[in-house]
């Protein structure tokens, strides 16, 4: 991918434990032809939305610019969260890039494996909201009522909440930044 003197090629790498090494990823992303330097890093779970070094990458991510991993899984545990990773960079004009053989998203073959990403998405979202419901409804059954807290926003997170919105976030962005609810940014956004 050859880069402008306006655009950058950025590498992520992940492991989930301290245990894990970087070796494989970082081989690959080195043969790819992303420096050191442009490489961001974090040894955490991918079932976390927000973590400090794939943040820092977010942050520094401009159009035009591409996002390299080694293969799609080093977004996120779950389908909808790779998915969401990847509609967030693109809505702001940013490649990503697998080098996993396979997942590749140019032309006819790259929109089929996206569509069949997004149907899986989608399942595990039916599937999260169908548990939910069982929860409830066995909650109810058993005659436990369970009362969600409700979270108080601060001046000073509207505020951020509305400045990142502003700012062309996403809401999904915006939730895992200021960690609050979906509903919580709704609220301070519809208090403008």
């Amino acid at each position: 991918m050859a880069e402008t003197a306006t655009s950058y090629t950025f590498g992520y790498r992940r492991v989930s434990s301290v245990k894990q090494s970087y070796e494989r990823q970082t081989k690959v992303l080195h043969d790819a032809g992303i420096p050191e330097d442009r490489i961001f890093e974090d040894k955490m779970s991918g079932k976390y939305a927000s973590r400090p070094e794939f943040d820092k990458l977010l942050k520094q991510v401009r159009p035009g610019d591409s996002v390299v991993v080694s293969s799609l899984d080093r977004f996120g545990r779950t389908t909808l969260h790779i998915l969401q990773t990847i509609e967030e960079l693109a809505s702001r004009g940013v490649e990503v890039r697998s080098l996993k053989p396979g997942e590749q998203f140019e032309g006819i073959t790259g929109k089929l494996i996206l569509t069949i990403m997004a149907a899986i998405a989608e399942w595990e979202r039916e599937n999260i909201n169908e548990r939910a419901a069982e929860a409830r409804a066995a909650r109810d059954a058993n005659g436990i009522k369970r009362v969600r807290p409700k979270t108080a926003l601060t001046p000073d997170t509207v505020d951020a909440i509305r400045a990142l919105r502003a700012a062309g976030k996403t809401i999904g962005y915006i939730v895992s930044n200021q960690k609050v609810s979906r509903a919580s940014v709704y609220r301070a956004l519809g208090a403008a």
